[in-house]
C-alpha cells in the first residue's frame, strides 16, 4: 500500500484477520465492536482497548487489538 492511498476501512473480522494494516482508527474499531465511537473513547482512555496517541489521532494498533480480544492475528490455513 501506497502512502498515497486511503485504506479501505475494515468492517468485519474477517477483514481484520486478512489485512495488512497495522493500525486501525476508532470508527472502524466502534463498526467492529457494533459500540458507539465514544465507548470507544472510553474503552481507550481506561487501557481496555491498547491505543496510541499520534498528534490528534488515535491509532489501535492491530495485533494488540486483536489480542486483548482473544482472537489469534494468524489467518486461517
Amino acid at each position: 500500500m501506497s502512502n498515497h492511498t486511503i485504506a479501505t476501512p475494515i468492517t468485519t473480522w474477517a477483514e481484520l484477520r486478512n489485512s495488512d494494516r497495522e493500525v486501525l482508527n476508532r470508527s472502524e474499531v466502534a463498526a467492529l465492536l457494533t459500540l458507539d465511537p465514544r465507548t470507544v473513547d472510553h474503552a481507550i482512555e481506561d487501557g481496555t482497548i491498547p491505543a496510541v496517541h499520534v498528534g490528534r489521532r488515535v491509532l489501535i494498533p492491530r495485533r494488540p487489538f486483536l489480542r486483548a480480544f482473544g482472537i489469534d492475528d494468524e489467518a486461517p490455513a
